[in-house]
């Protein structure tokens, strides 16, 4: 065989070969969380945060095996590779070390819980000194909340394991993202035990995120943020909101806070209106603080 005649089937055998992206991109990938209604359900079939990861992929050609796990061993699995991807974290120095995060696609706003006796009021950290506060094992709380000697925080393994000690007065306060808060009081019938304090602790951006390590990552990630703007773009992204959203507004839980990643910039219709609020009243679950006069600003849209 000539020299040509060798050029010509090596460049038919190059065009014949998958791409590096189709190389590395599974058709299904393995994702775990724990269970953090109504953004994944216990069952590990629904939720907001699942349906928006799910349809996103869905769109590049992957398919999810989803696995319920204790907040702490979910992590660690997926930094190991035991799992593709993490469902819903918040990004912290530390966890970029291990873990290659998705552009943020919903926010969370951390708010403080107290025992519906308690007349305290939050108002800022210095108004924590001395209390005891539950926080959640292995959750990313950053700042000046994570390194202050002002007051305790006592990790336990959930929210529920928190507000069990919150009753029992063995902790002051407790803490969360304040939609899983009051879905949580809202199925076990406990909006009457508890209120919310003060202006939230922070508003923190929800990703989605692959261990460094996993030859997979780089891959999954991009294909999620390639997917998450298309479905931005065409209303699927809108459609899921809207479906949750009417369902929290029916149980006068807190409105669904979208991302501030320039994909959310794509978005062309806004069927409803989101709301964050610009003042803090001490909020009752029942009467959350969006009804109170005044309190009220449209998110931006633009």
């Amino acid at each position: 065989m000539n020299s040509r005649a060798i050029g010509i089937v090596l460049m038919l055998s190059l065009l014949t070969l998958p791409t590096m992206a189709q190389t590395d991109l599974p058709s299904i990938a393995s994702i775990t969380n724990d269970a953090w209604p109504p953004f994944i359900n216990a069952d590990g079939h629904s939720g907001l945060a699942l349906d928006i990861v799910t349809t996103a992929l869905q769109t590049q050609g992957v398919s999810l095996q989803v696995t319920i796990k204790p907040w702490a061993r979910a992590m660690k699995d997926v930094i190991d590779g035991k799992n593709d991807l993490l469902l819903a974290t918040w990004k912290s120095p530390a966890r970029t070390q291990t873990l290659l995060f998705s552009q943020p696609y919903l926010q969370n706003r951390l708010r403080f819980i107290k025992r519906a006796d308690d007349p305290f009021e939050y108002r800022d950290l210095a108004s924590l000194s001395g209390k005891r506060i539950g926080v959640v094992r292995d959750y990313s709380y950053t700042g000046e909340f994570a390194s202050s000697n002002n007051f305790t925080r006592e990790p336990h393994q959930d929210l529920q394991a928190n507000l069990r000690m919150l009753a029992a007065k063995r902790l002051d306060l407790t803490l969360e993202d304040e939609i899983v808060a009051s879905y949580c009081f809202y199925q076990l019938q406990l909006a009457d035990h508890y209120h919310f304090t003060g202006p939230p602790l922070t508003v923190k951006s929800l990703y989605l995120a692959a261990g460094i390590q996993n030859p997979k990552s780089k891959a999954l990630i991009a294909a999620f943020n390639q997917g998450l703007k298309l479905i931005m773009d065409d209303g699927r992204y809108e459609q899921i909101l809207a479906h949750y959203g009417a369902m929290l507004h029916s149980n006068q839980m807190p409105e669904i806070i979208r991302p501030t990643n320039p994909a959310a910039q794509h978005l062309s219709i806004m069927p409803s209106p989101m709301y964050v609020s610009t003042g803090w009243p001490a909020s009752h679950l029942n009467t959350p603080w969006w009804h109170h006069p005044g309190v009220l600003s449209r998110h931006n849209q633009d």
